[in-house]
This record gives C-alpha cells, sequence and structure tokens, in this order.
C-alpha cells in the first residue's frame, strides 16, 4: 500500500535521515515542506493534502528567546490551519508526529515553544478525529549533527578530529539515543497504520553516560586512528554509532591511517587492524624461498590468505603426527585455518614475493603473546633456480 509523507525541516538533521530513509521505501511518496511554503497558507495546505503522516520536524532552538518560543508556536499554528484547509478540501485527516525535546517539561523559552506547539498539535487531532503523536526525545546524535549546536556528541567529535581539547562544564548523566534508532522508531507510524499516535510519548535513549564517560568512549575513538591504535567494539550499536559520528566530523585526510610495519630480512609485516573484539588484521611480505612461522599457539586462532605468490603451509600437531602440507596460490586464494597445538609455517616456493593476509583472534602482546617456537617443521628451503627449473 503507498503512503505519502510530509516533512517539515527536512534539511535538518533528524529530518535528512528520515528523508532519505522514506525515499529508500518503494511504497513511500515523501513530500518537502521548504522554508517557502511556510509563507504561502495555500502552498502548504497543497504539501499536506492527501498526506498520511506529517512528520512536523521544523523549529527553532538557537536564537533570541523571544524569537524562539514565538517562531516554534507560530509554525505548529500555521501547520494546523494548513491541515484544516487541506481537510476541507480532501476529506483526509493525517497522523501528525511532532518531534518535541525532553526540555519541554522546562521554564525556558524552548522548553516553553515546545510544549506549547505540541498542545496545539495535540488539540487538533482531538477536535479534527486525527492522530498526532508528541515524540519527546532524548539527546540524539549521528553523522551530520552540528557541534557548538545541541548535540555534546558533535561538539567533542569536531573537538577531537581537529585536534582540540574537550572542556567538561558540567558532569551530568544524559540519555542518548542515536538518529538511526530514532527514525526507525518514528516510521512505525508509517509502516504501521494500526499504530495509536494520539498522546506524548516519551522516547527512551539507548545509553545514559555520565558527559565524562562519554568523552572516554570518544576519545578511544579518536586513538584508534593513530598507528597501533585499537578499533572499540563496533559490534555494539552504540559504539558504532558513535564511530559513525566521529567519522562524520573528520576530514578526508582523518579518514586514514599509517599501518605499522615490522620489517627484517624475510619481508614486511604491516599492522592493518586492531580490534578491541575481533582480533588483528594484517598483511606481510615474504621473500622467495623464506619460512615464517615455526611457532605455536595454545589459545590464538589464525587465518592465513595468501594474496600473491606462491607457498606451502604446513602444519602439524606439537605431540607428534603427520605434517599436513596445504598448497595456496594468490591465483585463487583461499584461507587456511590455524587450529590449536599445532606447529605451522608458511613458505614462500614462488619465484616473488609472497603477499599474505592475515587474521588473528587476539591482538599480539609481547608480554603475554601465546606463540611458542618450534622447528619440529624445519625444512631447507630450495633455491629459486632450482625451483623454477623444476
Amino acid at each position: 500500500m503507498n503512503r505519502t509523507v510530509a516533512i517539515t525541516g527536512a534539511g535538518g538533521f533528524i529530518g535528512a535521515h528520515l528523508r532519505r530513509w522514506l525515499e529508500r521505501q518503494g511504497d513511500v511518496t515523501v513530500r518537502i515542506v521548504d522554508r517557502d511554503d511556510w509563507s504561502d497558507p495555500a502552498r502548504l495546505a497543497e504539501k499536506l493534502s492527501g498526506a498520511d503522516v506529517v512528520f512536523h520536524l521544523a523549529g527553532v532552538n538557537r536564537a533570541p528567546d523571544e524569537e524562539v518560543e514565538r517562531t516554534n508556536v507560530e509554525l505548529a499554528e500555521r501547520l494546523v490551519a494548513a491541515l484544516d484547509t487541506s481537510r476541507a478540501t480532501t476529506d483526509s485527516t493525517p497522523r501528525i508526529v511532532y518531534a518535541s525535546s525532553t526540555q519541554e517539561s522546562r521554564e525556558n523559552a524552548y522548553g516553553r515553544s515546545k510544549r506549547a506547539a505540541g498542545d496545539r498539535l495535540l488539540a487538533w487531532a482531538e477536535r479534527s478525529g486525527g492522530e498526532a503523536s508528541v515524540m519527546i526525545l532524548p539527546n540524539v546524535f549521528g553523522p551530520g549533527c552540528r557541534p557548538f549546536y545541541n548535540s555534546v556528541v558533535a561538539t567533542f567529535c569536531r573537538q577531537l578530529a581537529t585536534g582540540q581539547t574537550p572542556q567538561i562544564q558540567v558532569d551530568a548523566e544524559v540519555e542518548f539515543l542515536s538518529v538511526g534508532e530514532l527514525v526507525e522508531r518514528m516510521t512505525q507510524y508509517v509502516s504501521d497504520p494500526e499504530a495509536k499516535a494520539s498522546r506524548r510519548v516519551r522516547v527512551e535513549g539507548s545509553r545514559r553516560l555520565f558527559v565524562s564517560e562519554l568523552l572516554a568512549r570518544l576519545e578511544k575513538i579518536r586513538d584508534a586512528f593513530v598507528p597501533g591504535g585499537v578499533t572499540p567494539d563496533l559490534s555494539d550499536p552504540f559504539e558504532r554509532d558513535l564511530h559513525l559520528t566521529y567519522l562524520s566530523h573528520c576530514e578526508p585526510a582523518g579518514w586514514t591511517r599509517e599501518p605499522q610495519v615490522h620489517a627484517d630480512p624475510r619481508g614486511e609485516l604491516y599492522e592493518v587492524l586492531k580490534l578491541a573484539r575481533g582480533g588483528q588484521i594484517f598483511f606481510s611480505t615474504t621473500r622467495p624461498g623464506v619460512v615464517r612461522g615455526n611457532h605455536w599457539h595454545s589459545r590464538k586462532t589464525e587465518w592465513f590468505c595468501v594474496v600473491r605468490g606462491e607457498a606451502i603451509v604446513r602444519l602439524k600437531h606439537v605431540d607428534g603426527g603427520e605434517t599436513v602440507e596445504i598448497p595456496v596460490s594468490g591465483a585463487s586464494p583461499r584461507f587456511v585455518a590455524i587450529p590449536a597445538f599445532h606447529v605451522h609455517h608458511i613458505e614462500n616456493v614462488g619465484s616473488d614475493d609472497l603477499l599474505t593476509l592475515f587474521w588473528a583472534s587476539e591482538i599480539f602482546d609481547p608480554a603475554d603473546a601465546d606463540t611458542f617456537a618450534d622447528g619440529a617443521l624445519s625444512v631447507t628451503p630450495v633455491p629459486s633456480a632450482i625451483r623454477a627449473a623444476a
């Protein structure tokens, strides 16, 4: 069933995310209410005419108090008037979803204006037989949120990304919600025609943190971009969304990181990525005829994948038994898992440098490396000239 959705404030932070989500749906038609529409009652009514859902996200929160209080209430009143006009011609009543704030319980200009605007919309729903949902939002963050505006996450991200040192004025506990989670909750009013909307709804955040705790997490994200840095656990959606927010405040040069390089006569080893949960990714070059390894692990899992060159992976249990040989080639890459308690090595049997990608289930720690040397697989490398002639 095709649904028509109108959005005010579609150019703002939440509005842009909502618009992008709705435009990806094949059964939703999106109408954008822009700035010019507000000054023309007939044009505004036309934009709302026949809409199934209207998301009212336009508003002011950074201006002189009088302007903030007047503008937010006026926008709600103009919206109500336009809804009445469109209803008279189409005999349809859309759902209204209004983005309010936890500040509506405070006696400041912004809080009063958000509360009054919500009251206007709920009153319209009651007298018209329509539905209105006033969504009381916590601190919303995500890619594209504005720094030095109304998001402490965005402000800290911008400061850290530009080499500044954030300062904490009041270390209060704050409730946070990512914009992606918010959009999912908002769009229930589009996807579920039976969802009831005539009420004030306090939207719960996904995490409560003191400002100092937030800053500590963001500093870890920043530090992941220095050589040897460890990427936080991005399987946690909250941590993932903080990471995405930080990236959105970096200049393109901040999206890159030089790997740590360890070189010796065998070749080079490049540390690519260290993960707080998920181990470590690295790759190495290996000179022709050279063997890497001859050790085993008791708890660590590794995967090898040759992406260029020719090699043999050899494995043998530490307690003895047969040596297993696995030929591998960059011409047909495949991953080889290294079981625990198996001495293993990889030998470059080609005539060019070998390029091998590795994943280890934990970050290498020299103080607790779980790497035990063992020469049980020692071989005498075949000279390249002989191998080429064979």
